[in-house]
């Protein structure tokens, strides 16, 4: 019954957003698809806690960009909009399901014929039915926070069968983590195939623009962002839960290589509260800061950025996690001609460290 409220009520809602923008030069659409999946397991414990495929489905409305404003950010088209979906991961006692809102960004990497790929990036918020309690369900290490966070990627395959209806296979990388607010914090990382249909409301037809530079109308980018999240430290026998800022600033070049790819090399200084608090209880003395090296490549289209980074820490004189290499996934919008905003996932391997939300420029 949730399921179907949940189905009930985005109904409307995603179609009313769609067909909203039918005045504009812009095309709305609606569409609907269904998921199956797997749990990627961590550890040895998480494997009998996650054996079960997962489904889900999911609705989604929003708008295919087709102005030459938003062709010249790009030399593409592309669509942005809004989703809902439910996943079900068949475990119901521990791991149980979640609702999830999304926003996200779509460029289409060819458009001229009936069969054509585009790429997504997503991002939101994840509410979870299921999560870590250490009396009543101490094996669900990967969620311990019912309001959590969602990201995801994907490739799709997609098919116009008909003037205005669209058949779409997509590969997708999910993840869900609560942003290190509260742990244990292993975060979830499901891969998932979907099949879906989306009907156009509007003429599927491009219009012809001139190519512009994009990325590589200059050689060299520099970037300033400052990131920031808040993160709970639960007690034991001998000390009660506390709460605690993590901030940084990282800051570097890119290098324009196409006119969507750039690479990427900085630095990032972060400070990390609980890392002061955990060397207090084992009576230590720490500096709480870590100096990183940064290397990554940024996807840029339009508005939307997706960065993926590798980083070591040069400095870090108390390890929560005895690891040096680390990743940073995040997903930026521009706003206006300088700010852009957006949020960040820190992770060692498959295992999330802390999601922050981060504000910058890139000049």
């Amino acid at each position: 019954m949730r399921v179907l409220f949940f189905i009930g009520s985005t109904i409307n809602w995603l179609l009313a957003i769609s067909v909203s923008g039918l005045a504009q030069d812009n095309t709305s659409y609606a569409g609907v698809k269904a998921y199956t999946g797997f749990i990627i397991p961590h550890s040895a414990e998480l494997r009998d806690v996650s054996a079960r495929n997962l489904w889900g489905i999911g609705l989604e409305a929003g708008r295919v960009l087709k102005t030459e404003q938003a062709w010249a950010n790009c030399n593409c088209f592309s669509k942005v909009g809004i989703g809902a979906n439910y996943f079900n991961y068949r475990n119901p006692q521990e791991l149980g399901e979640s609702y999830n809102l999304t926003i996200f960004g779509e460029p289409y990497l060819s458009f001229r014929r009936n069969w054509f790929l585009t790429l997504r990036g997503e991002a939101g918020v994840s509410y979870l039915t299921r999560v870590y309690d250490q009396a009543t369900n101490p094996r669900n290490t990967f969620f311990s926070s019912p309001l959590s966070f969602l990201i995801l990627a994907n490739f799709t395959l997609n098919y116009r069968f008909q003037d205005n209806y669209i058949f779409r296979l997509s590969a997708n990388y999910n993840h869900i983590s609560n942003g290190g607010m509260r742990h244990p914090n292993k975060g979830m990382n499901f891969p998932t195939l979907s099949l879906g249909v989306e009907k156009h409301f509007g003429k599927s037809e491009f219009p012809q623009y001139t190519k512009q530079p994009g990325l590589r109308k200059r050689n060299w980018y520099r970037y300033l962002f400052l990131g920031a999240s808040r993160r709970t430290l639960e007690g034991n026998r001998l000390h009660s839960r506390t709460d605690h800022l993590n901030a940084g600033i990282e800051t570097g070049f890119m290098r324009s290589v196409t006119n969507i790819n750039a690479l990427s090399g900085g630095i990032e200084l972060y400070y990390n509260g609980i890392q002061a608090e955990q060397a207090r209880r084992y009576n230590e003395e720490a500096v709480p800061l870590r100096w990183s090296l940064m290397l990554g490549h940024a996807l840029v289209f339009g508005k939307f950025s997706f960065t993926q980074q590798a980083g070591y820490h040069l400095y870090q004189p108390f390890a929560l996690v005895n690891k040096s290499f680390f990743q940073r996934y995040a997903l930026y919008y521009q706003l206006g001609t300088w700010l852009h905003v957006g949020t960040s996932l820190k992770a060692y391997g498959h295992v999330a460290d802390f999601m922050d939300v981060r504000i910058g420029t890139r000049w």
